[in-house]
C-alpha cells in the first residue's frame, strides 16, 4: 500500500506559540508530534529519552493535521452543498477557499454533521485491511476526529483577523 497523506494547515499572520517534542508518530493513517515526554514515553518505552526536550516554539500555524488519503473516497460521499467534504480538505484553493470565513467553518460543520449522521452509509468506503498488517490505513472515526478537531480550531477563530487554509498533498 502506497503511503501517501494530505497536511492541512490553519495559518496565522501572527506567531502562534506551540509545545512539543520534535518526535512524530505515525498512527492508524494520521501522522502527529507528541506534544510531552511522557507521550513519548508511552510509545517508545524503551526509548532513551535524555535526549528529548519539550518545547515552545512560534509557528504561523494555527492548526495542523495529516491525514492519510487512503480517507479520499469515504470524503468525497460527504455532500456539502454542491460540493463535498473532499474538495474542503483536499482542494480548498480550487474551491475558493484560501481564507477562513463563515462560509468555510459552517461547510466543514456541514460534513461533521453528515459524518456522524450518516456512519452506516460511510463504513463502506473505508479502506480494505492491509494484508500485510491486519490493520485498516485510515478509518471512519480518524476522519470524524480529524474533521471535528479542524471545526473546533475554526469555531474559535477570530474572524476579523486573517487565517489561510493550505493543503499540501
Amino acid at each position: 500500500m502506497i503511503d501517501m497523506s494530505l497536511d492541512l494547515y490553519i495559518k496565522s499572520q501572527k506567531p502562534v506559540q506551540k509545545r512539543g517534542t520534535g518526535v512524530y508518530v505515525r498512527k492508524d493513517g494520521a501522522t502527529m508530534e507528541l506534544k510531552t515526554l511522557a507521550e513519548v514515553v508511552a510509545f517508545f518505552p524503551d526509548a532513551d529519552v535524555s535526549r528529548i526536550q519539550e518545547i515552545i516554539y512560534e509557528t504561523d500555524e494555527v492548526w495542523h493535521e495529516n491525514i492519510t488519503h487512503n480517507m479520499v473516497k469515504m470524503a468525497h460521499h460527504v455532500p456539502i452543498g454542491k460540493l463535498t467534504l473532499f474538495d474542503y480538505l483536499w482542494e480548498p484553493g480550487e474551491h475558493g477557499f484560501d481564507k477562513v470565513s463563515e462560509v468555510y467553518t459552517q461547510g466543514i460543520s456541514t460534513g461533521v454533521s453528515y459524518l456522524k449522521n450518516h456512519k452506516e452509509e460511510l463504513l463502506p468506503f473505508e479502506p480494505p485491511v492491509d494484508p500485510e498488517t491486519g490493520k485498516r490505513w485510515g478509518n471512519y472515526d480518524l476522519l470524524v476526529s480529524f474533521c471535528t478537531s479542524l471545526f473546533k480550531c475554526l469555531s474559535e477563530l477570530d474572524l476579523s483577523e486573517a487565517y489561510e487554509i493550505v493543503s499540501s498533498v
